[in-house]
C-alpha cells in the first residue's frame, strides 16, 4: 500500500503548519516588495515643487546681485569721471590769472616783432582759456565768445564783411608770426568760430587743454586790406577747466 510523503518521513504535518508555511511566503514576498529607503527614494511631488519654487528666488537673489555689482560699477564710472573733470579753483591759480589778464601785450611787438608794415587797425583782444573743445580732433575750430566778437571785432568789419553762412577765408598769424589760412564763420546759434585749419594749427603750436592760453586780436592787412587774426598762445600752470569763481573774476564777460 502506497504511502504519502509525510508518512513515509515519520512527520505527521498539520493543517495549522500549512498555514504557518503559508503565512512566511506571504511575509518573504512582502518584504521583497517593500519601499526602498526614503533617502534613496525618487523625490516626491511634494518636494519638486519646493525645488521649482525656490528657484526663481535663487535666479532673484542672482539678478540682485548683478544689479547691485552695476550699480557699484556706475559709481565708480561717475566718480572716475568726476576725477577727471575737476575744476581749478585754487587761489594761486587766481592769481596767477589776474596778473595774465592785466598784461596788454602789443601785437605788432608780440607777432610781428615790431613790423609795423604788416598790420592796422587791430581790435580789442579776445583772452581765453583752451578747452577740451578746441583741440578735440573731431571738432577742428576755435570757439569765439558770440558778445566779445559782437563787442570788440565787428566794429572793423564792413557790413558785407560780417560773416554769414559758410562764412569767408582769412588769414591767422600765430605766436612765432608764421601765417596759414583758415576760415571765420558763424557756427551753430550763430557762434563764431576759425575753422577749415584750426587743427593744423593746434598740432602745429602743440596746443594743451586747460593750461593753455589766446590772447586774440582781429585786424586788417595794411597792403591786402584783407581781415586777419593774429593769435598768441601763453602756458600756465593750471591743472583743469576754470571754477566759476575764477571765471566770474578773470573773464567776467566770457561769451
Amino acid at each position: 500500500m502506497a504511502t504519502s510523503k509525510e508518512e513515509t518521513t515519520g512527520v505527521v504535518i498539520t493543517h495549522e503548519d500549512r498555514e504557518a508555511v503559508e503565512i512566511l511566503v506571504q511575509l518573504s514576498q512582502d518584504t521583497r516588495y517593500q519601499p526602498i529607503e526614503e533617502e534613496d527614494a525618487a523625490p516626491s511631488s511634494t518636494t519638486l515643487l519646493q525645488q521649482v519654487t525656490k528657484s526663481p528666488q535663487k535666479s532673484c537673489s542672482c539678478k540682485a546681485e548683478e544689479k547691485q555689482h552695476s550699480k557699484k560699477d556706475d559709481k565708480i564710472s561717475k566718480k572716475s569721471t568726476k576725477e577727471k573733470i575737476e575744476v581749478d579753483d585754487t587761489d594761486e591759480t587766481l592769481m596767477i590769472l589776474q596778473e595774465w589778464n592785466h598784461t596788454k601785450p602789443d601785437p605788432v611787438e608780440k607777432i610781428f616783432s615790431g613790423d609795423a608794415d604788416v598790420a592796422e587797425l587791430f581790435s580789442e583782444p579776445i583772452k581765453k582759456q583752451v578747452t577740451m573743445s578746441d583741440v578735440e580732433i573731431g571738432q577742428g575750430r576755435l570757439m569765439l565768445g558770440k558778445q566779445q566778437v559782437q563787442k570788440k571785432m565787428f566794429p572793423l568789419l564792413e557790413h558785407s564783411e560780417i560773416p554769414q553762412g559758410t562764412g569767408f577765408h582769412v588769414s591767422v598769424y600765430g605766436p612765432d608770426g608764421e601765417v596759414q589760412t583758415m576760415k571765420f564763420k558763424m557756427w551753430s546759434d550763430d557762434i563764431p568760430v576759425l575753422t577749415s585749419g584750426w587743427k593744423d594749427f593746434v598740432r602745429k603750436y602743440k596746443l594743451k587743454k586747460h593750461r593753455d592760453f589766446l590772447t586774440i586780436w582781429m585786424f586788417r592787412h595794411r597792403v591786402t586790406r584783407g581781415i586777419c587774426f593774429a593769435i598768441d598762445k601763453t602756458r600756465l600752470s593750471v591743472t583743469g577747466p576754470l571754477s566759476s569763481r575764477i571765471l566770474k573774476a578773470v573773464f567776467p564777460n566770457p561769451n
